[in-house]
């Protein structure tokens, strides 16, 4: 899945003309830091001193908020038609355990200032990348006869992942799910997971994997298989 991020800036007072975004900066991977840069512009004639609360959090689909995640005020001050950079930072155990299975995460910034403490609001969703699981069949797809699937997955973490599971599925190639109980999986550790087939329908088949772990859940990847009719 292709990392994934969405901007909003409005005001939340009708005098508000501070504006802001967000940009990504680096991976956006889970297990990584995510790193953004917080952009704000003051186009007004005078100088202004913003209070401004930053937040995140896991999120759903839906943009339900979930778990806090970030919780941090600072102040700022921009000249006119200054323009400043905020760094935000939010780190792998921050997160590691608070994320949803849709591995989202929201970060607002409400920036406040003046005697009617006027406020525009700034917020970006962004959707962080499992890591990648690969395919290969080992010999040739043929109609009734035994294939091997290989899983291969490296663990990109520093830390153990524990209960990794496997489940394996395709029409024509299994006529029933299968799951595989694969352990624990070191840091850094490359695993190759054997799957046994027997195709039961020749033409384009395809073969789709769903991985999960105490640090995972829903890394899929699929293999498109020709399978070849029985002589």
């Amino acid at each position: 899945m292709s990392t994934m991020m969405t901007q909003v800036c409005q005001s939340v007072s009708n005098e508000t003309q501070i504006s802001g975004q967000f940009k990504l900066t680096g991976v956006s991977l889970v297990g990584k830091d995510v790193n953004l840069i917080l952009v704000i512009t003051n186009p007004t004639k005078g100088s202004v001193t913003l209070n401004v609360k930053i937040t995140a959090f896991s999120i759903l689909y839906t943009k339900k908020e979930m778990h806090e995640l970030l919780n941090e005020h600072r102040t700022i001050c921009l000249k006119s038609n200054e323009e400043k950079e905020m760094p935000v930072s939010i780190t792998y155990a921050q997160y590691e355990d608070l994320l949803t299975a849709d591995n989202a995460i929201e970060v607002k910034a409400v920036c406040c200032y003046g005697k009617n403490n006027d406020c525009a609001l700034v917020e970006t969703s962004i959707v962080l990348e499992n890591p990648k699981v690969e395919i290969k069949i080992r010999g040739q797809a043929k109609e009734n006869r035994p294939l091997t699937a290989e899983i291969i997955f490296t663990n990109p973490l520093s830390k153990e992942v524990t209960d990794v599971v496997v489940t394996a599925e395709g029409s024509g190639l299994i006529k029933n799910p299968v799951t595989i109980k694969c352990g624990n999986v070191q840091p850094q550790e490359t695993v190759r997971i054997p799957v046994y087939l027997t195709p039961y329908k020749s033409g384009k088949k395809h073969l789709l994997i769903d991985l999960t772990c105490n640090k995972f859940s829903n890394v899929k990847a699929y293999l498109a298989i020709e399978v070849q009719s029985a002589e």
